[in-house]
């Protein structure tokens, strides 16, 4: 059974070959299925991959045409890309490879210069020594054939340095003009591989280029077809809704004109409902409007007793109002009499206050003066009272020494009457 998942379904809603829906019985069904097909693969010995695209194969069917159409496609397209860079990579790995063997070769080639200067810089040094000390033994040489001889050594030994030297320079410039040749036959090889990498792209471009458009153009059928199961799903869906809506809109109308018919007869019954309370509800407020009346007839002959009531009050009031007028007459004359009163009053008082203020002025002056007659007596008594009292400690004094020398006197004889005289224990007096 083969069952894709409609866009816009909930998860896990299945459609057959036929595009319906599955019910819930044909979904079980489906999974029974599944999983024995699984359980008979694994009992059957199937391999790990067989069973791995078994499952692959069950998750699949949950997935819709378009995506898996989508994953294809961009898995083709990685391996397409993934072709091309490799493709790609391949010039700028040898190109790497053949640099990392020249530096290399460099490397060596510079270490053999390296010990080539060197032993010469060595060999040089020691023949200039060699040559430096046999000129000091040429001025002990007192024949000129043999110091021709030895001039001639020593030409001979210049002549073995410098050739030695210059063969070094030729062998340095033969490996400069073999740099310059690897450098052009370097720059032939780079241009060979940037026409190769350029070539490559190219390629690469185009054969992308025609994948991309490919798998476009299948992901749109994917699409497309995809669109027109949905549409046709979603028709049979409309259609079956829109018989659906009729049958509802029949039974609607049923159910509208039996309401209809309820609402007419309850309508009726609440007429005659309503007639029959009128009736009790007119008889009701003609029998109140017949109280009112009875409470209005009431209210006329209080309201006559009131305004009799009020007439009489009324002219109590305007009697009172002409008392009290007279009152206030008399009370303002009165007011005139004792304002005449509180003048005469007041002359009265300014003429008491400026005879008090006199008064009060000459006792002060006299207060004043027995004040300081007071301070002057004062001040004599406190000089008379110590005049008095040193006098007094004076005395004291004096008559303080005469009693106690008489004291003295009169204890020693007492001492001695009771100790010689009488024979007694003398104790002074406390």
């Amino acid at each position: 059974v083969t069952a894709v998942v409609a866009v816009g379904e909930a998860p896990g809603a299945m459609l057959g070959e036929d595009g319906q829906p599955l019910d819930k019985e044909a979904r079980i069904a489906l999974r029974r299925q599944r999983i024995e097909a699984r359980l008979e693969a694994k009992k059957m010995g199937a391999s790990d991959d067989a069973a791995l695209l078994l499952d692959k194969a069950d998750d699949r069917v949950n997935v819709s045409r378009s995506v898996a159409q989508t994953s294809d496609s961009r898995a083709r397209l990685d391996k397409v890309s993934t072709t091309g860079h490799a493709l790609v990579t391949d010039v700028r790995t040898r190109g790497d490879n053949r640099e990392n063997e020249r530096r290399i070769a460099e490397e060596l080639s510079r270490q053999g210069r390296r010990q080539k200067l060197l032993y010469e810089a060595e060999s040089s040094a020691r023949q200039n020594a060699a040559v430096a000390m046999k000129w000091s033994a040429l001025f002990d040489k007192q024949i000129p054939q043999e110091l021709l001889y030895e001039i001639e050594l020593q030409r001979d030994t210049c002549a073995r340095i410098i050739a030695s030297k210059d063969h070094l320079i030729r062998e340095f410039k033969a490996e400069l003009k073999l740099k310059d040749d690897e450098y052009v036959k370097a720059l032939k090889r780079q241009a060979e591989d940037v026409d190769t990498l350029l070539q490559r792209m190219g390629a690469q471009f185009g054969a992308q280029r025609a994948s991309y458009e490919d798998e476009l153009e299948e992901i749109e059928n994917a699409f497309m077809q995809e669109r027109q199961e949905l549409l046709d799903a979603n028709k049979l869906e409309l259609n079956r809704l829109l018989e659906k809506r009729q049958q509802l809109e029949g039974r609607f109308l049923e159910q509208r004109q039996a309401r209809a018919d309820d609402d007419a007869a309850q309508l009726d019954r609440q007429r005659v409902q309503d007639a029959e309370d009128y009736a009790i509800l007119k008889i009701r407020l003609e029998t109140e409007i017949q109280t009112l009346e009875q409470d209005l007839e009431e209210m006329r002959a209080t309201y006559q007793l009131n305004s009799e009531k009020l007439d009489y009050n009324y002219r109590v009031l305007q009697e009172r109002d002409q008392e009290n007028t007279h009152t206030i007459q008399q009370q303002k004359r009165k007011v005139a009499r004792l304002q005449d009163v509180l003048s005469g009053l007041k002359a009265k008082y300014a003429r008491e206050d400026k005879k008090f203020k006199a008064e009060n002025t000459d006792l002060t002056d006299e207060f004043k003066r027995l004040t300081e007659q007071f301070k002057e007596l004062q001040s004599k008594f406190a000089h008379f009272e110590k005049a008095d009292t040193r006098r007094y400690k004076e005395l004291w004094n004096m008559n303080e020494e005469q009693v106690t020398a008489t004291m003295r006197s009169v204890l020693q004889a007492d001492k001695v009457i009771h100790e010689q005289q009488l024979g007694l224990h003398w104790y002074p007096p406390s």
